[in-house]
């Protein structure tokens, strides 16, 4: 499994939470966090050199 917060795995032996992410117009998903805060991944913020024109 992998952690929908992080991105990374969660072990079976790691406590982790279930949570139902209601779909608005379809099917939703279940999705698991880890119960234990954890650091989000780092998001790029500035377009990259190779999209400037």
């Amino acid at each position: 499994m992998i952690c929908a917060r992080c991105d990374k795995p969660i072990r079976e032996d790691e406590d982790r939470e279930k949570v139902i992410n209601h779909g608005a117009s379809g099917a939703g998903s279940t999705l698991y966090v880890h119960t234990r805060p954890c650091e989000a991944p780092p998001r790029q913020s500035y377009l990259s050199r190779r999209l400037r024109r």
